[in-house]
């Protein structure tokens, strides 16, 4: 290919605005908040308030099926009224959602609040994704926004756990208080921030559909559909990573199951900060399904790797993690990317909020990953893992050979 196609040009940043860096700076600043707060969620509920695995999973799974629901309509009310909006008000319903954590002393008011994290979710990442491609014509610079969104998202996740155990081991609920008041602070960068000039030019009426006749497009497009359908998958074998492992290693009575987990979150993002973009430039022209399905390989040899950890054995449990980050770091980014292609400009943020049903592979998981946990054993569910990864490589491979009936780009394209 020639050199201009390439991603890594200065070009491509000096044409970012201050729409696109608003959205990038303050994803850092929410998802570090979040993930100082979030990985001790199920070491408190478990240690703190005796919830079971399959209560914890309940919860988890109830949040996400919120934010699935929420995410497909929250998408489409940013096509027809703005992205700004929706990401305020998504980020200050994170606020309440994220104190009354803190304040929560009865298990049923966890339920109620970690449901309230999955509303406010995909009214933020849905129009944020869409926010990038509002204001960047050309797709290599979208791709490379959406990696440089993907890259902060992890770097907040390096950072966030760091500060948890530095500020609030002890007692970490109180991490939730800070958490709450970042999202206030997110919120206002958002209300200032986007949309100041060009950013968002709301489409002729006559263009957008209703909310039923939108669903109707996107149910039509064969294409999407089956990578909905692999994504669900992917988040349902991704998922245990941050549901059931944590509950293997907290069930399994070692003392320090909460660095260890803590540890597995740090090695998670630590993989993405380090090796994302060596593997973007690496794999840059391999076609988009190609690089999808060697993530999807090495998620698959994952669960290998924890099939055979001992519980007690940190390394063993590193190492499956490093395996499974490797594939998130190729696999995760170009989902995005994927749909930033398959989606008409119009409908943008319909798309990118109609992928928030792949996360309801995350609602079942810690669900499923409970039962399966307390019914039989973890062995049994990193053996189901292994073969969803075969099927969901098979469905990868189906949709890029199905003919394509919607007008755009290849998206079979580096």
């Amino acid at each position: 290919m020639e050199k201009q196609d390439s991603l890594f040009q200065v070009q491509r940043v000096k044409r970012f605005n201050f729409s696109v860096w608003t959205v990038l700076t303050g994803t850092l600043l929410a998802r570090t908040s979040y993930f100082m707060a979030w990985p001790f969620l199920i070491v408190f509920l478990y240690q703190d308030f005796g919830a079971s695995a399959i209560e914890v999973g309940g919860m988890l799974a109830a949040s996400a099926v919120v934010g699935a629901g929420t995410g497909l309509y929250s998408g489409y009310l940013s096509d027809k009224f703005g992205r700004k909006w929706v990401m305020v008000c998504g980020s200050w319903v994170a606020s309440l959602a994220y104190t009354g954590i803190g304040l929560a002393t009865e298990i049923w008011q966890f339920y109620i609040l970690i449901i309230i994290t999955g509303l406010m979710r995909p009214m933020i990442e849905a129009p944020a994704k869409a926010v990038l491609g509002d204001n960047l014509d050309d797709p290599k610079d979208r791709e490379l926004a959406l990696n440089i969104r993907y890259f902060l998202l992890n770097l907040g996740g390096a950072l966030g756990p760091l500060l948890g155990i530095t500020l609030g081991l002890s007692h970490p609920q109180n991490l939730f208080f800070i958490a709450g008041a970042t999202y206030v602070v997110y919120g206002f960068w958002l209300l200032f921030g986007i949309e100041r000039n060009q950013s968002f030019n709301k489409p002729d009426p006559s263009t957008l559909p209703n909310f039923t006749a939108t669903l109707h497009v996107i149910r039509k497009d064969n294409i999407f559909v089956k990578l909905m359908i692999a994504n669900f998958i992917m988040m349902f074998v991704y998922a245990q990573v941050e549901s059931s492992i944590p509950q293997v290693i907290v069930r399994s009575s070692i003392s320090d199951a909460a660095q260890i987990v803590a540890g597995l979150v740090l090695v998670n993002t630590m993989t993405i900060i380090i090796f994302q973009f060596p593997m973007l430039k690496w794999l840059e022209h391999v076609p988009l399904f190609v690089r999808t399905r060697i993530g999807m390989a090495l998620m698959a040899l994952a669960q290998v790797g924890f099939l055979l950890t001992p519980a007690d054995w940190p390394i063993g449990w590193a190492i499956a993690c490093f395996i499974l980050s490797m594939g998130e770091v190729i696999a995760f980014p170009t989902l995005n990317v994927q749909i930033d292609r398959l989606a008409p400009p119009h409908l943008r943020g319909s798309y990118f909020g109609a992928a928030a049903l792949y996360s309801l592979g995350f609602a079942i998981a810690p669900l499923i990953g409970g039962i399966v946990i307390e019914s039989l054993n973890s062995n049994w569910l990193f053996g189901l893992c292994f073969i969803l990864c075969l099927v969901m490589m098979w469905l990868y491979w189906l949709a890029e050979r199905t003919e394509d009936s919607v007008q755009r780009d290849p998206i079979t394209q580096t």
